[in-house]
């Protein structure tokens, strides 16, 4: 199985390591967070995300638009702290000097001071006991809407050859690169959702036929497939796909 980079789809970061038993198996003994900001970071991206500044797609597409060097040398959460900064600044909830002013106590051991001297609580903010019952809501985006789709299950299709994002150059897309210009079968049609790509960019959720797609390791990863006949299963939304013709 070979790495892919969390946002992307990037092929060819090395096999992900991991053990098997004699049954093959996975065994993964993988703490949920590695390290205790890892923890903070997810926490304070999901509690800023319930200020309802940005969606999901836009922070998704935030992470995206890192700087290559940062993009390739930070790690996971590090891309997600990064991003969730450039968020909190561009759309004004901080300014880059309370920022910095706050990162300096914070290295002097004084930030519990300073929060006592400038309490910030949002009327938004999330408290300790909402946070299960919120996260328990979830976020559905699935969209009721009269959009019908235009593929069956069993049709055959490839995926588009190119960034399929029609109204940004260059903008957010939820279609991996690895995917792009394989051949795949239709497995599931799962409603109509929130188009990313639109979405990311304040454009409109503009729900559309969101559909599971069957793909043959062999065709995505070649000569690097563990097993010709497995498969990948992915969830591509329509405008990511067309009809494959032989």
């Amino acid at each position: 199985m070979s790495r892919l980079h969390d946002m992307g789809g990037r092929f060819g970061g090395g096999p992900i390591p991991f053990s098997r038993n004699k049954k093959n198996e996975v065994i993964s003994f993988e703490p949920t967070f590695k390290h205790n900001w890892h923890a903070k970071t997810w926490a304070i991206t999901l509690a800023a995300g319930a200020l309802g500044e940005w969606n999901l797609d836009t922070s998704r597409h935030y992470r995206e638009c890192l700087p290559p060097k940062d993009y390739v040398n930070l790690s996971y959460y590090e891309k997600w702290l990064a991003a969730l900064t450039n968020l909190l600044i561009d759309k004004n909830v901080i300014s880059l000097d309370e920022l910095k002013k706050y990162v300096a106590a914070a290295e002097k051991g004084k930030i519990d001071k300073l929060f006592k001297q400038n309490p910030i609580l949002d009327d938004r903010t999330w408290l300790a006991e909402d946070v299960q019952k919120t996260l328990a809501r979830g976020g559905p985006s699935i969209r009721d809407t009269n959009v019908s789709p235009i593929f069956n299950i069993g049709d055959k299709i490839i995926a588009q050859s190119y960034s399929p994002n029609e109204n940004v150059n260059c903008g957010h897309t939820r279609l991996p690169k690895y995917v792009i210009g394989k051949v795949g079968k239709i497995y599931s049609y799962n409603k109509n959702h929130v188009f990313p790509d639109k979405n990311a960019h304040g454009l409109g959720e503009s729900p559309l036929p969101l559909y599971t797609v069957e793909f043959k390791s062999s065709e995505l990863w070649g000569i690097s497939a563990e097993q010709e006949n497995d498969s990948i299963f992915l969830d591509l939304w329509e405008p990511y796909l067309v009809t494959y013709k032989d």
